[in-house]
């Protein structure tokens, strides 16, 4: 049976590596020789400039002084070509002029430029008349040029020159190794194919693992480690097809809805469940999971199906003929996805909050009824009170209308928000325009009356996708809250100390006494009061903190409180970005 290969084989991918791996090692072998072969020539010329350049620093040579350096010639090289230059490029000394003409233009040279501009500078070049090429170097020195230079004798061509006895070791070397290595790696390739054929034969099912004949060699270790991997990959197969059956009897009994689709919007597998709520939300009998796609009850979930846009969860609440069904998606990493349906509706539990909710309603409302009935009936009982009465009971009466008329403005806000979120329309709100509005515009005088100083540390720019009536119930409940406890000569302070990718952080402090920490936790339940300080007496419907909370809930957030150490009460909470959506 012939295996076909897919690729090219190692032993070529190695042979290739490795010859292209020695001829760069025989390049830069080429290349460091030959660089340090030209230094060891050029370091005797720079020997020779330097001893010529503290010979004329020792002896404060002037320009008409410079034949003087002739004494030095006989420790020097015989065909040591010695030029000195002033910076102007006229030729001061030389103890082998070639020309004339190169006296008159010395800086016309072009390592004598080059000297003067950088320092030092290397040129190798011929003069007319001589017979082997020169190597120059000029280095600029005490406001002279100082050049030297050698001809590139015969002896010093060839000692430039690199060492090809050395590099012909080298090629023998390789190919001295790469005899073995080849043989070696036919012999492995060999191997290799017998071992694709083993893997090959109980791949396609052509023969049981136990009839394919194990080689005897070290080989024959890794056949047997392939088998027993093998055994363990059946047996974890088993274990997950059971484990699957057990979660298939789990999403069939669930409660909820479950329904698992492909990244193509294919039905994987369906209990019974999502499609009973499927067709109460549809009002109509299918099989066909598909149709959720098509309905416009579940656009916002087939948008966020099609356009994720880097979120993997989906949440939304449908609610139909008095019923309430929560629709969850989950998108997983190869964009195939889970739909879950769940019913909220828990008709007991909400019968028992509305009881609670009608009870607090009930225990709000009868003080300010009671207390316009009082006063009503005595204003019609005696006619005859004088008119400072009157006015008196009049004024009182009609407060306690406006308290009332707040507790059931509040009322609604809240089981609106609470009840109906879907109903609030939703928009880009700039929190730093919103508090403007708030504390420079709606509430300046009250502010100002109450001599309050607001610290607003909110930059603008601070977008929230949400509701603005109730983005605002937020700031201005708390504000109303901190001035009616605090009094007067107050201090808040509004700050954004934090953002991240989702969420806004807000912190909301006052400077009065904060409350009792057993308190703390409650503040934000409908009706709560603090017994101390934080009484009927102050007004207010008692529900406001639970609007700012159901406001922030709204908004995706969370929110607490806690009594600052150096006094007063600190409202932290975030708001979500896209507001949960």
């Amino acid at each position: 049976m012939k295996i076909k290969r897919k690729g090219r084989s190692p032993v070529y991918v190695w042979g290739i590596f490795s010859l292209f791996f020695a001829i760069l090692i025989v390049v830069f072998f080429l290349k460091k020789e030959t660089e340090l072969r030209k230094e060891i020539v050029e370091s005797d010329q720079i020997i020779y400039a330097e001893i010529a350049s503290r010979y004329m620093i020792e002896n404060q040579l002037k320009p008409e002084t410079m034949d003087s350096l002739s004494s030095l010639l006989p420790f020097f090289p015989e065909n040591l070509h010695l030029t000195i230059l002033d910076e102007e490029g006229a030729v001061l000394y030389d103890n082998k002029l070639f020309s004339e003409e190169s006296e008159k233009n010395g800086k016309e040279e072009a390592e004598i430029k080059k000297a003067l501009v950088y320092g030092e500078e290397w040129k190798l070049k011929k003069f007319e008349g001589t017979e082997y090429r020169f190597l120059y170097y000029a280095v600029y020195r005490s406001n002279y040029v100082i050049r030297t230079g050698l001809p590139l004798t015969p002896n010093v061509e060839v000692f430039l020159r690199p060492d090809f006895v050395f590099i012909g070791f080298i090629v023998f070397l390789f190919v001295l190794l790469f005899i073995p290595f080849f043989l070696t790696a036919a012999h492995y390739r060999r191997i290799y194919r017998k071992l694709m054929y083993f893997v090959w034969s109980f791949r396609k099912a052509q023969s049981s693992p136990e009839l394919i004949p194990i080689m005897d060699n070290e080989w024959g270790e890794i056949q047997s480690n392939i088998l027993a991997i093998y055994e363990q990959m059946e047996e974890s197969k088993r274990e997950i097809l059971q484990e699957r059956e057990k979660l298939l009897k789990h999403f069939h009994f669930a409660e909820e809805g479950i329904s698992f689709f492909t990244s193509s919007f294919e039905n994987i597998y369906t209990n019974s469940h999502f499609i009973h709520y499927l067709n109460r939300i549809l009002n109509q009998s299918t099989f066909d999971v598909k149709q959720l796609f098509k309905s416009p009850i579940f656009g916002e979930l087939v948008c966020f199906l099609e356009r994720p846009e880097g979120k993997n969860t989906f949440v939304s609440q449908i609610c139909i003929e008095g019923r309430c069904f929560q629709v969850c998606a989950i998108l997983f990493d190869d964009k195939s996805f889970e739909i879950i349906i769940r019913d909220i509706s828990e008709v007991e539990k909400n019968k028992l909050d509305v009881e609670e909710m009608t009870g607090n309603i009930a225990h709000e409302l009868r003080t300010p009824v009671a207390s316009v009935c009082a006063y009503l009936e005595t204003l019609i009982e005696h006619p005859n009170l004088n008119s400072e009465k009157r006015e008196e009971y009049t004024r009182r009466a009609y407060t306690q209308i406006v308290r009332l008329s707040t507790i059931i403005q509040d009322l609604a806000l809240l089981s609106k928000t609470s009840l109906a979120p879907q109903l609030f329309d939703r928009e880009e709100v700039d929190i730093y325009d919103l508090l403007q509005e708030l504390y420079e515009v709606n509430a300046k005088e009250y502010i100002e009356k109450n001599k309050c100083t607001v610290n607003l540390l909110v930059r603008k720019g601070t977008i929230v996708k949400g509701n603005r009536t109730l983005l605002y119930a937020i700031f201005w409940n708390l504000t109303h809250n901190s001035l009616k406890y605090v009094g007067e000569n107050s201090v808040i302070t509004i700050q954004n100390y934090r953002e991240d990718h989702d969420f806004y952080y807000f912190l909301f402090s006052d400077n009065g006494k904060g409350i009792d920490e057993r308190h703390v936790d409650h503040i934000f339940e409908r009706f709560y009061r603090v017994t101390e300080g934080r009484t009927r007496g102050k007004g207010g419907s008692g529900l406001g903190l639970s609007i700012v909370k159901e406001s922030v809930l709204f908004h995706g957030g969370e929110i607490f409180a806690r009594n600052k150490k150096e006094g007063g009460l600190e409202i932290l909470f975030n708001l979500a970005k896209s507001s949960g959506e």
